[in-house]
């Protein structure tokens, strides 16, 4: 069979047009994503006009304060993009960064909607709020591990209505700490493989001063019985799943300094116009298929 040259080169046009057009589309697509994650891109202050991912202005108002925000695209169906999906160090130098520039007796707003992430990150962050006057951290969803750490830096924890805290214990290779603390207790030593004996080596000295460095890092306000350090203690000790869920009641009963009221609705929307702008970045458009929350929004 002799294919016709004129068909052959039509042919080759549509390749190199599709394939241009692919290359154009992935650039674009790119450049969103920069947008998404460039340095400091969540530090705000109040009474500003936040924009989505297609440059709809959506209003917020921060009470006042310079509001910092967290804000991690975390459990994406559509498939992680490799950014802003937990806290790391980058990002805790760019929040110290902020935090280091606000006033230090200027009211400060954390924003937290994250699963966690490097546990040097969020101890960096919390010591340079738990001295700090006038901080608020807010929890509209989500504020796990080293963001429920966070939280418990500030002064007050105003959550929503459903959202969660959780645990702090820290996780090595997936596991809790003190699961390798009872493996050596549990296991002889000579049917341990050597990874798994170093690690837990390393688990035991990390849990020899992890309660003493998570009270230091709690903020007074929270300190709300005579054992100041029970907070801190019953959440890095290993005895709850690291997915717990805390809600406000039982934050509040454990001796969170938690807000009655839920999270003002400038939150929720901080919140949804930043996740709509990292879910963009990765072609889809936040909460499908019905995005954001379903309260009237200001033009």
């Amino acid at each position: 069979m002799i294919l016709d040259p004129k068909l052959l080169i039509a042919g080759l046009c549509l390749f190199a047009i599709a394939f241009a057009l692919a290359l154009i589309q992935k650039q674009l697509r790119g450049r969103r994503l920069q947008a998404a994650i460039a340095p400091r891109p969540m530090a705000m202050a109040s009474a500003k006009l936040l924009a989505d991912a297609d440059g709809n202005k959506v209003r917020f108002d921060g009470n006042g304060a310079k509001t910092i925000a967290i804000i991690h695209d975390f459990d994406n169906p559509h498939g992680g993009n490799g950014h802003r999906e937990e806290l790391t160090a980058r990002e805790a130098f760019e929040v110290l960064a902020e935090i280091r520039a606000v006033d230090k007796n200027a009211p400060l707003n954390i924003v937290l909607h994250t699963p966690g992430g490097m546990r040097l990150a969020g101890e960096m962050i919390a010591n340079a709020l738990k001295d700090r006057a006038n901080t608020t951290a807010y929890v509209p969803y989500c504020a796990m591990s080293a963001g429920t750490m966070i939280a418990l830096a500030t002064e007050k924890v105003v959550m929503g209505r459903h959202a969660s805290l959780g645990p702090i214990d820290t996780q090595l290779v997936g596991f809790p700490m003190d699961s390798y603390a009872r493996l050596l207790k549990e296991k002889p030593v000579q049917h341990i493989s050597d990874i798994w004996l170093m690690l837990s080596y390393l688990a035991e000295k990390d849990l020899k001063n992890a309660k003493q460095r998570a009270c230091d890092l709690l903020n007074r306000k929270h300190f709300q019985n005579p054992d100041a350090c029970s907070l801190t203690d019953f959440l890095v000790s290993g005895d709850m799943p690291h997915s717990e869920r805390i809600g406000r009641d039982r934050a509040a009963e454990f001796g969170v300094n938690v807000a009655k009221e839920d999270c003002p609705e400038w939150v929720y929307r901080m919140v949804e116009a930043r996740l709509e702008l990292l879910n963009a970045a990765n072609g889809s458009h936040g909460f499908d298929p019905d995005f954001g929350s379903k309260a009237p929004r200001e033009s």
